[in-house]
């Protein structure tokens, strides 16, 4: 498994989510396993979303497919994406 956080900054949430669900099946197609969405405090149309992937080369194949790039720019995307792979060193229960 491996998870990939974005960030970027959209015009709407509201309407970015909306888009955004409607593409989860796609991204369970592709391999994605678990989604969390976040925004930033204060800032609701500044958003984090963490991705766990089944693997990295499946991560790497939706996210830099031209279906994505479309659904961000329709879902009001206002720029590029910071992408960062995560390796997961530990997790310490609630």
């Amino acid at each position: 498994m491996i998870t990939i956080a974005i960030r970027h900054k959209v015009e709407d949430f509201d309407h970015w989510k909306r888009s955004f669900d409607a593409g989860r099946a796609s991204r369970l197609a592709a391999g994605e396993t678990r989604c969390r969405v976040y925004s930033v405090h204060g800032s609701p149309n500044e958003v984090l979303v963490s991705l766990d992937w089944s693997s990295l080369e499946q991560a790497r194949a939706y996210l830099s497919s031209a279906q994505l790039t479309e659904a961000m720019t329709q879902a009001g995307v206002r720029e590029m994406p910071n992408m960062v792979i995560l390796d997961k060193r530990d997790e310490y229960p609630g």
